[in-house]
């Protein structure tokens, strides 16, 4: 898939993608999203974790921070012993994280550039960086994510054998159980003696972004997708994967969460540091993405559920995913074959 495949084909469509993607600007340039992501301790630790294991890959060097928001990553590298750290920020955050690195001191380090990474030239006259930092990932890893914008800055400026951090990315799914989705989609039956039932099944095509607990989940999980960012295309991600899960204790299945984890090189180890949005893993402000079964399965121990689940970016605003579930289960009491389309439009 082609970016002009999935490009808007029509006045209205263009006008429609162009208040989606100034609306997702206008959410991080609000101080209030940046303090959400900076109060994320484990999101933070594990970048800046990352930047001072690898000093010597930083030390003496350029380095591009994509979306740079208040500036952090930034500083962090310049804590690594960087000669250069370039940020670009779109919104206007820029003057925040110009302002953060005067006070800590490292203007002249750290330069804030305001643009679009796609449209800015970098300062100096430099053509060339030696690492690449960003914190990119959306919701269930590709929703409203910046990666085709890292990409872009990879194949423009990244020097042969460079560096990227995160450097990996990996999409999972698990099935689990709540107590209170029925509940929750009742509630649209009568509001205030209001019949507002039609919304119910808006509703329930949306990916619900949520925290699930480890009580909750009923299954193994099961690998869908990686992207590596050091070979990846600059192409709109779109893929389909086959999984299987086997239930480990008996319960209702009635929805299917997606989580991810993201790679981060350690210096000579063989072994990547790794940040993880598993229910099995500390909170984050990611939390997790739930797709949600309009049939639920009653599942035993060792039973296995099948299925496919296809992603590709929405026409009218790349940032959000539709999302195509197939499922597949059959036990000694019941059979389900079933379908269902998410679309994450209305989940921001």
């Amino acid at each position: 898939m082609s970016w002009d495949e999935l490009g808007p084909s029509t006045p209205q469509a263009q006008a429609a993608s162009e208040l989606q993607e100034s609306l997702y600007f206008q959410s991080y340039g609000r101080l209030e999203t940046h303090m959400a992501l900076l109060q994320d301790s484990v999101r933070t630790q594990a970048f800046r974790d990352a930047i001072l294991h690898n000093r010597h890959r930083f030390q003496g060097k350029i380095v591009l921070d994509v979306g740079c928001g208040t500036g952090i990553l930034s500083l962090f590298a310049a804590e690594a012993g960087a000669r250069k750290v370039i940020g670009v920020e779109y919104t206007d955050m820029a003057e925040v994280a110009r302002e953060v690195v005067r006070d800590n001191e490292k203007e002249d380090v750290v330069t804030v550039v305001k643009g679009l990474v796609e449209q800015v030239e970098l300062p100096d006259g430099i053509q060339q960086v030696d690492v690449i930092v960003s914190e990119w990932m959306g919701h269930g890893l590709y929703m409203e994510a910046m990666l085709n914008s890292v990409l872009y800055a990879r194949d423009k400026w990244l020097c042969r054998n460079g560096l990227i951090l995160p450097s990996v990315g990996n999409l999972w799914v698990v099935g689990a159980h709540d107590p209170h989705r029925k509940a929750n989609l009742n509630f649209w039956h009568c509001v205030e003696d209001i019949d507002m039932s039609c919304v119910r099944k808006a509703v329930s095509q949306e990916p619900v972004v949520d925290c699930v607990t480890i009580q909750q989940l009923l299954t193994d999980e099961c690998y869908l997708h990686s992207t590596h960012l050091d070979s990846a295309r600059n192409e709109p991600v779109a893929f389909h994967s086959n999984f299987l899960l086997t239930v480990r204790r008996p319960g209702i299945i009635n929805l299917l969460v997606l989580y991810f984890d993201v790679g981060f090189p350690q210096g000579d180890s063989p072994v990547s540091l790794k940040l993880s949005t598993s229910p099995q893993s500390p909170w984050t402000h990611w939390e997790q993405t739930l797709l949600y079964l309009d049939e639920p399965l009653f599942v035993k121990a060792n039973d296995r559920v099948r299925g496919v689940l296809a992603m590709t970016p929405d026409g009218q605003d790349r940032r959000c995913m539709i999302f195509d579930l197939n499922i597949s289960f059959r036990s000694a009491r019941t059979r389900v074959e079933s379908f269902k389309s998410f679309s994450s439009t209305g989940s921001r």
